[in-house]
C-alpha cells in the first residue's frame, strides 16, 4: 500500500522529489501537467503518494507523477 508523501497546500519540496527519484523541476512540471489534464487550477491541492500516484483533495486519482516525465 502506498504511503502519503505530500498533502500540503504549497508546492512540494525537494524532499518529495528525492523520494520519487526525480528532480524537483520534474516534479513541478509533472504536477502542472496532471492538474491541467484534470481541470484543476494552480491553487488546487493535490496529494502525492510514494508510488507516484496523485489524487485531488477528494481522493480522485488524477494520474502518476512518473507518467508525464
Amino acid at each position: 500500500m502506498a504511503k502519503l508523501l505530500w498533502d500540503k497546500r504549497r508546492s512540494p519540496t525537494k524532499w518529495v522529489a528525492d523520494r520519487l527519484g526525480i528532480e524537483e523541476w520534474q516534479l513541478g512540471a509533472a504536477i502542472h501537467k496532471l492538474k491541467r489534464r484534470s481541470n484543476l487550477g494552480g491553487t488546487d491541492r493535490v496529494i502525492i503518494y510514494d508510488d507516484g500516484r496523485v489524487t485531488d483533495e477528494q481522493g480522485e486519482d488524477i494520474g502518476n507523477i512518473h507518467d508525464p516525465i
